[in-house]
């Protein structure tokens, strides 16, 4: 995978829909420092949040 989509999936992943409209700064935040991450770190948390 990616980086962008590991981005995208664990932003979702956290995020269902009804949250992203309720709080899409927080959405975009996290989104942001999701992006910021190194393709390792990104890979470690997708492990730790969707398994």
């Amino acid at each position: 995978m990616d980086k962008d989509h590991l981005v995208d999936l664990i932003t979702s992943s956290l995020f269902k829909e009804e949250k992203v409209n309720n709080g899409k700064k927080s959405y975009e935040d996290l989104k942001s420092y999701l992006e910021k991450l190194n393709l390792d770190q990104l890979r470690t948390m997708s492990k730790e949040f969707i398994l």
